[in-house]
């Protein structure tokens, strides 16, 4: 008997409506379908009238689960990979497995269908040629400041995936080094209550503060006009320590040139005593 097929297969990211007929289809003809949790799987399945046997397949036992999947799919067993939603290995679990899959000869095949991501892409009135997607930001504050500080520079637009109880921190750290770009927000798509918008990060921050949130965000950052006027910061340094030869403290020289070039004056600041204890 030859080897089996591995099935990576998009499911619903909110209306159980929206899976496709060969989604379904694979789903019902496959020996055992991998899902992150059951309990959200089981609710596609129960309406579909599925009845094949669910293995939980997390980030907690990829590893070690990816070895008996290859044993099962040596043995000729066809076996389905999917999110509890969206395309799999989209910010979820998968990618060792695949890798295993692929030294090992294995037949994989992808059965395309919802992705968080796209759809709101689809509905983003941003106009655009390129977007980076980052996924989840890091945990560690240090870490994740530090990689939000190269958006502005390394991409024309940036889109997240953000957790509903991260969401008003997350803008508050974007917005204290780039106060004046254009974001776009989109949270439970697909769902009853499914909502977008778009706007400067001011007034989103401003929207957000009083609502309790729930269901994951999309989030996607215009840093188009960022990449267009790329400032020298040797430059724009050089400029503030005349200001403050002048007489002008560091902090209104952060503000004064904080609102010349739409920047934050905090960055400016600790950008200059960065420079600063550098040189002395």
């Amino acid at each position: 008997m030859g080897n089996g097929i591995l099935y990576i297969v998009a499911t619903p990211i909110g209306n159980l409506e929206d899976v496709t007929l060969r989604a379904l289809r694979i789903l019902k003809e496959v020996n055992f379908i991998l899902c992150e949790d059951k309990r959200i799987t089981v609710r596609l399945l129960n309406k579909y009238e599925i009845r094949t046997k669910l293995i939980p397949f997390h980030r907690y036992n990829e590893k070690e689960e990816a070895k008996n999947i290859i044993s099962y799919l040596k043995s000729g067993k066809n076996i389905a990979l999917v999110s509890d939603a969206g395309s799999p290995l989209i910010s979820d679990p998968g990618c060792e497995l695949i890798s295993e899959v692929y030294k090992n000869h294995i037949k994989i095949i992808p059965i395309p269908g919802p992705s968080a991501l796209i759809s709101a892409l689809s509905v983003c009135p941003i106009k655009f040629n390129e977007f980076t997607f980052f996924g989840f930001l890091p945990d560690k504050s240090l870490k994740r400041n530090n990689l939000i500080s190269s958006f502005g520079k390394n991409c024309s637009m940036a889109v997240l995936y953000v957790a509903p109880h991260d969401i008003k921190k997350y803008i508050k750290e974007i917005y204290n080094q780039y106060p004046q770009i254009n974001v776009f927000y989109a949270r439970e798509l697909t769902k009853i209550y499914e909502e977008s918008w778009c706007g400067k990060i001011k007034d989103l921050t401003d929207l957000l503060e009083n609502k309790e949130l729930k269901g994951e965000i999309v989030l996607v950052l215009d840093f188009q006009k960022e990449k267009s006027r790329q400032i020298n910061k040797e430059e724009i340094t050089s400029l503030m320590k005349k200001k403050i030869k002048e007489g002008k403290s560091l902090k209104e020289t952060s503000k004064l040139f904080a609102k010349e070039y739409d920047l934050s004056s905090k960055m400016l600041y600790d950008m200059y005593i960065k420079k600063e204890s550098r040189v002395n």
